[in-house]
């Protein structure tokens, strides 16, 4: 795992400068490197985590970005801090090895169209998901302030986040918070549309005032189509058409590696794409 440049030291050429001429040296040709990120909140279950094979990406696809890095975080996994991004911040079913692993999420089609639109802006990814977690239970916001009432996942996400930003400012960068984007539902497909619409909206809620960003630009993608997520469906895309700070991803055109939940390689890029646009609508 590749980590990201922690800001600069002082060159070493310094120190073999006599006292006097040190900090008068130092302050003229040593700097602490500092950088301005756009944070982007990732959260959801095993397509946000991500089931596309990276073995299937093409070699500019699949490259170590330079504009974005990422915080990942599947307890008991983790990235260990900031890295540069690159595909295998994932966890799939049976892992039992060290991270990267050959599987990506959605992130990495969304960096690159992000990039691509503005690249002179450096972007960090704050990755929080889990493979089959639900909204009911998992993802449960509960009440603010009271860790009891919620989910473990969102406990952990919003561990995740607090983590993630220190560790930005104690480097001595900066960031804004932009957005968040939210891939989940299958494992709420037995929910009503009103009952997950209401989680949803609830979570989304939620999440702005943990966050502090009251009007945080939300976007939202569907689950795949497989004949038995109906309600679902139709919740997220209430959701996602129904605010100005909502956005919605459709996973039409899709295709799965598996009897139709995991989206393939193919679709996890694409999609990852439609969240860029959908997110860019809401933040350009």
């Amino acid at each position: 795992m590749k980590n990201i440049s922690p800001p600069s030291v002082l060159s070493s050429r310094c120190f073999l400068i006599r006292p006097a001429l040190f900090l008068v040296l130092c302050l003229a040709s040593c700097s602490v490197h500092a950088d301005q990120y756009d944070v982007y909140l990732l959260a959801g279950q095993s397509n946000m985590d991500g089931r596309g094979a990276a073995s299937e990406l093409t070699a500019q696809q699949s490259a170590t970005s330079d504009t974005a890095i990422i915080f990942y975080r599947n307890p008991p996994y983790s990235s260990d801090g900031w890295k540069r991004l690159e595909p295998g911040y994932s966890v799939p079913p049976k892992f039992k090895g060290e991270l990267p692993s050959s599987k990506f999420g959605p992130e990495i089609g969304f960096a690159s169209a992000m990039s691509e639109a503005h690249p002179d802006r450096q972007i960090a990814l704050i990755k929080g998901s889990k493979g089959g977690t639900s909204l009911r239970k998992d993802w449960a916001p509960g009440e603010k302030g009271k860790p009891e009432t919620q989910g473990p996942r969102y406990r952990d996400f919003l561990e995740t986040i607090q983590q993630a930003t220190s560790q930005l400012t104690d480097e001595g960068h900066t960031y804004q918070l932009r957005g968040m984007l939210w891939h989940q539902g299958e494992s709420d497909s037995k929910s009503s549309e009103k009952t997950y619409r209401e989680r949803l909206e609830s979570l989304i809620s939620r999440i702005r005032e943990d966050t502090g960003v009251a009007d945080l630009p939300v976007v939202v993608g569907e689950v795949f189509d497989n004949g038995k997520r109906d309600s679902v469906r139709a919740a997220i895309k209430t959701v996602g058409t129904s605010g100005p700070n909502l956005g919605l991803v459709s996973s039409n055109g899709t295709t799965t590696w598996d009897d139709g939940t995991h989206f393939d390689a193919k679709s996890q890029w694409l999609l990852g794409q439609r969240f860029a646009q959908a997110m860019l609508r809401l933040v350009d």
